[in-house]
């Protein structure tokens, strides 16, 4: 149902505050308000259902309970463009008799200054509440409570609230649920003031929503202007203390990513503030914020004007409520340490969009980073609804020639469009989508942007032959990819992408794929010599090259990407765009040992090397940090991306060798690509896909495989196993490979060559 029809009869309200009273504590923010209504409710009731969304971020309570453990509702889109709309089931919080219905309102994305201008791009103040509370009797008696001028509002102890440069809060005032108190005294209330009734660009949230979903325990590690915390885990979220202070003692929170010597290192975060400012009543009490996160590993705890006991710091860690559907472990530690990284990498920035950071002033959804990434998160968690919902708010901000955004939602102004890479994300993302959870409403939702898009491409070439433009191999190491090679490469993906989409929706799809050939020899013709060598001939180059079957003969461009990593001592140079394709690639073409020896590097540049360093999440920069040279750029540093975490996608398709054959694995391939070297013993891992779990594992002992896979009766396996087959049984009983699809319980030995 339309958010017309869900809310017809209310009005959108705010406290009739239409500018800014100034900043709080550096904070350039208004204090918080505060809504409410007292209604009643008859016998016989049979549910009690409550809409509500915000032209900001909302707490919805009935009396004094928080109706959802939702955050940051309604979520961050382009508020000029969507705002969704949540839907509760509060039967059991309404009670006979008197209650009270209300809301807190924060600025949230809507109002608030944003990414590293600072600046507001979808609205200021007033910010509003929307509500309509449906209650349903026994009788057939339906009642609304809805937002108009009937609610009262007044500001409490949010004082200041920002998303990037924290709260500002008062302890002394009551807690958010005592605001809504049937027993609160709500003398010096004031009516709300009414907002219009425009409902046209709501739509239901159909997305998880974030929620805090871990509590890690800090250890004091030191004092520097306060007592110093250590979580353990770079992640996206907030402080809880809990502690005993005097009254009017003023407590700062300071969150960093790293430490630098005995001080917090806060020089990446740029101009977010990333601090929560309590002033204390007397006694004990809980101390967190309400509308803000920040991305941080240690914390600060500053006392002043005042003594307080600390007695409990904790971080409370959240993210998008998706369900874990990837396991894996194997025998090296060092690989299972990038797993985790990047599990905690995508938990930090999975917060409403796929962002890039979550600690300094950007934390924008860089489409570029969700494409790369895109497969490696549909293997660790069910991204759906998740990806589903930016898709949608993608075609939102597509423009009209066809372009798409370098950043979703869109901050008109900030970044550009077009970009190679980036927006390729409408065709990558619905294409990994489809293949992943088998839902082609991915593909009839989007095929018309995708179509758009190439078109845009093709507009903007010469010759079929993209220009040298963009941001090309983002943070490459040592060597430069020519940008018309990269943006011409994903200009012939984008393509046959669109060509596969439209097959898979029973449509022709000739016209792309004679397209993506005449791209094909057109980037033979301009960037490939007699020797099969690429312009710029890095890493990057060929790998696109191969990924998206660009070369004239593709085991001369596999031999010229050894050679090119040959020569860097078979260390990478890739950035994050090239790197998804590197180990995938090496293994393709049979040298499984160099992807090994990538994974386990430990020198600088690789994965490993971070790792030794500390690191916790996937860095932005691969030279993030250096004991050398110390910290990297603060222009630009975070300690907490995803990008190059895309590696992970290897560890499952790869190392357990799970891929799907058919949309939603209806048909599965298992095809586990062992170390040559025999560094990796032993590696086992799942995926729940759409039709069942399938569960990998295989040991090596001197080159003798034992490889066990479970999965559904009826999801039909193909097998790719390289090497002398030895023995094979199916549930239990011999039986040769032919015979596995029909099986659940499969043990295959086999010898590699």
């Amino acid at each position: 149902m339309g958010g017309f029809m869900i809310f017809d009869g209310a009005k959108w309200i705010s406290n009739g505050v239409r500018e800014y009273v100034g900043t709080v504590e550096g904070v350039y923010a208004n204090p918080a308000p505060y809504f409410r209504k007292e209604f009643k409710v008859g016998r016989g009731l049979v549910k009690a259902t409550l809409y509500a969304t915000a032209k900001g971020v909302y707490e919805a309570y009935i009396n004094d309970s928080y109706v959802a453990d939702h955050l940051f509702t309604p979520g961050f889109t382009n508020y000029g463009k969507v705002i969704q709309y949540q839907t509760y089931d509060v039967t059991d919080l309404v009670s006979k008799g008197r209650n009270i219905l209300g809301a807190v309102v924060a600025e949230g994305w809507y109002a608030g200054q944003l990414a590293f201008k600072k600046e507001q791009y979808f609205g200021g103040w007033p910010i509003c509440l929307l509500m309509k509370l449906v209650l349903e009797y026994k009788n057939g008696n339906v009642e609304e409570i809805v937002t108009d001028s009937s609610f009262i509002t007044s500001t409490g102890r949010i004082l200041a609230s920002s998303l990037l440069d924290g709260e500002v809060v008062d302890n002394r005032l009551p807690e958010s649920f005592e605001m809504f108190s049937r027993r609160l005294d709500t003398d010096g209330w004031e009516n709300a003031t009414e907002e219009g009734a425009d409902f046209s660009l709501l739509v239901p949230d159909t997305a998880e929503p974030v929620r805090f979903r871990h509590r890690l325990k800090g250890t004091f590690i030191g004092r520097d202007k306060g007592d110093i915390y250590d979580f353990g885990q770079n992640a996206a979220g907030v402080l809880f203390l809990n502690v005993k202070a005097d009254e009017d003692t003023k407590i700062t929170l300071r969150h960093g990513e790293m430490m630098d010597g005995g001080k917090l290192y806060t020089a990446n975060l740029r101009s977010a503030k990333c601090e929560d400012i309590f002033y204390c009543r007397g006694g004990r009490q809980i101390l967190t914020p309400t509308f803000t996160f920040h991305g941080f590993r240690y914390a600060e705890v500053i006392v002043e004007d005042g003594e307080a006991d600390v007695m409990d710091v904790f971080m409370n860690v959240c993210h998008n409520d998706l369900a874990r559907t990837g396991t894996f472990d194997c025998s090296h530690e060092l690989i299972n340490k990038i797993y985790t990284n990047t599990l905690w990498g995508q938990r930090s920035n999975f917060i409403s969009v796929p962002t890039d950071c979550p600690q300094r002033d950007e934390r924008l959804g860089w489409t570029g980073d969700a494409q790369i990434f895109s497969a490696t998160a549909m293997y660790n968690a069910d991204c759906k609804a998740f990806f589903a919902r930016y898709m949608r708010d993608l075609r939102l901000d597509q423009r009209e020639d066809g372009a798409v955004t370098d950043i979703v939602p869109d901050l008109k102004g900030l970044t550009g469009a077009g970009t190679a890479a980036w927006g390729d994300a409408v065709c990558v993302i619905p294409y990994n989508h489809y293949m992943m959870y088998g839902d082609i409403s991915i593909l009839e939702d989007n095929i018309e942007a995708m179509k758009r898009w190439v078109g845009y491409l093709k507009t903007h070439s010469n010759g079929l032959i993209r220009p040298a433009e963009g941001y090309g191999d983002w943070l490459s190491v040592g060597e430069e990819t020519d940008k018309g090679v990269l943006a011409t490469a994903y200009f012939a993906h984008s393509a046959r992408l669109t060509a596969k989409c439209l097959e898979a929706l029973g449509e022709d799809g000739s016209e792309y794929e004679r397209l993506y050939e005449d791209i094909r020899t057109a980037f033979i013709r301009e960037f490939t010599d007699e020797n099969g060598v690429i312009k710029s001939d890095t890493q990057t180059c060929y790998l696109l090259a191969l990924a998206f079957g660009l070369c004239e003969d593709e085991y001369l461009c596999a031999e010229h990407l050894v050679r090119t990593l040959e020569r860097q001592d078979g260390k990478l140079t890739t950035g994050f765009v090239g790197v998804r394709e590197l180990l995938p690639m090496l293994c393709r073409y049979g040298r499984a040992d160099m992807a090994y020896s990538l994974i386990t590097e430990t020198r600088y540049p690789s994965w490993g090397f971070s790792i030794e360093n500390g690191a916790t999440t996937i860095w932005e920069r691969w030279n993030s940090y250096t004991p050398e040279n110390g910290f990297g750029d603060v222009g630009m540093n975070s300690f907490n991306h995803y990008s190059l975490g895309s590696c992970v996608e290897w560890m499952y398709a790869y190392m357990l060798g799970i891929t799907p054959l058919e949309a939603g694995f209806k048909r599965v391939r298992i095809a586990p690509v062992t170390d040559p070297m025999h560094r990796v013993h032993y590696a086992a891992g799942s995926y729940d896909s759409e039709n069942g779990r399938i569960d990998v594992d295989w040991t090596d002992e001197d080159g003798f495989i034992t490889l066990n896979v479970t999965k559904p009766s009826e999801m039909e396996a193909v097998f790719a196993i390289k090497g002398e087959i030895l023995k094979v049984s199916v549930d239990g009983e011999a039986a040769t490979l032919s015979m596995v699809p029909h099986g659940t319980d499969i043990s295959i030995l086999y010898r590699i060559n």
